[in-house]
């Protein structure tokens, strides 16, 4: 047993976590076995308390007590690996992105998004992936520029996932003959008879033509960084919370992805009978080039180059929701800021799943 006294701004909850103690109510009852009648409390901590805390060997001991009774508020994975089984990803989503400049709506895109689980082949986990139902500010777009673009995809679409055990995006390959496209792409054009469309139409087939363009086009997007990122791969280190670890995420349109430094946080239950298990992750900026150098074609990150006052400045925040009975994603809220001299620009994520198949 130890006295501690409370500082100011503690809660239970705050000493309970820094103890490494898996549910708060234990620790009370701990401090109202040892203490005398007077220093007994059931609300919460206030700043100066004396407070009865259990040593380490006395923690080991409660938590065991915690588990054997189900009342932990952590579900602690085995070894510190989440149990995530790739196969559960099927079924269709709800994508919302939210463009800000400083606390003002410019753009709202939605759009949906279909996985398709096309089983285990050669050890790698197959998904056929459609995305549909596009709309920006709420209104289903009905110019003309739009309707070629979703014609043109459509036409494309499916498309395959190719993923490895780990949840790792390997490959994303075309699933009709890309003779098939360039015929569906050419009967378009008797919709859309102009110089223009006919100039989009033949870029879309010269893309069709080069895989190589196709499985980084699609992969490069903020969906799959946030399906099949590195946030998958990593494991709980010290209590609820991972190592640093890095990643890229494409952030901004059209620019090269931004290379982040992460860490993961497992969050405590709500209530013991939650059926949601929730996961944050924040991330800074640990990236040496700046805002405009990320819309060059040719500018990579390179590991040896330093951070300097022109790199760019700004965070990510995500919170991941899972069910716990088979770990498969729920939902995926998230926030991007970059900061920079005159303005905040910002942009939410919100990722939905809205049926299973």
């Amino acid at each position: 047993m130890i006295i501690y006294y409370v500082k100011s701004g503690q809660s239970l909850i705050d000493v309970s976590n820094t103890l490494l103690l898996e549910n708060l109510e234990y620790l009370r009852e701990y401090h109202n076995q040892h203490c005398s009648l007077s220093e007994r409390f059931e609300g919460d901590i206030v700043p100066g308390m004396k407070l009865y805390i259990p040593s380490l060997q006395e923690i080991r001991e409660i938590n065991g007590k915690i588990r054997a009774e189900n009342k932990s508020f952590y579900d602690f994975p085995v070894n510190g690996k989440f149990p995530f089984d790739f196969k559960f990803w099927t079924g269709i989503y709800q994508i919302t992105q939210t463009i800000f400049s400083d606390d003002t709506i410019l753009t709202k895109y939605e759009n949906k998004v279909r996985l398709d689980f096309d089983g285990i082949k050669n050890g790698y986990y197959h998904f056929l992936f459609s995305a549909f139902d596009f709309r920006k500010n709420e209104n289903i777009s009905d110019t003309k520029v739009d309707t070629l673009a979703k014609m043109c995809i459509e036409v494309i679409y499916p498309i395959r996932y190719i993923i490895d055990p780990e949840g790792k995006l390997i490959d994303i390959v075309l699933t009709k003959k890309t003779e098939d496209i360039v015929s569906e792409l050419d009967s378009i054009k008797n919709f859309f008879p102009d110089q223009y469309s006919s100039d989009y139409i033949e870029k879309m087939k010269e893309t069709v033509k080069n895989t190589g363009i196709i499985s980084h086009k699609f992969k490069n997007t903020l969906l799959n960084s946030f399906l099949f990122g590195a946030f998958y791969r990593i494991r709980l280190a010290d209590w609820t919370d991972s190592k640093a670890y890095y990643d890229f995420y494409p952030w901004i349109f059209d620019a090269k992805p931004i290379r982040f430094e992460f860490q993961n946080t497992l969050l405590a239950k709500d209530i013991l009978d939650d059926e949601r298990v929730k996961i944050q992750q924040k991330g800074i900026s640990s990236d040496h080039r700046s805002l405009e150098e990320l819309y060059f074609t040719d500018s990579e990150y390179n590991d040896k180059a330093e951070i300097t006052e022109k790199s760019i400045d700004c965070e990510h925040f995500a919170e991941y929701f899972f069910k716990r009975e088979n770990w498969s994603p729920y939902k995926i809220e998230a926030r991007f800021q970059c900061f920079g001299d005159e303005s905040t620009e910002r942009e939410d994520f919100l990722l939905e799943r809205i049926t299973d198949n």
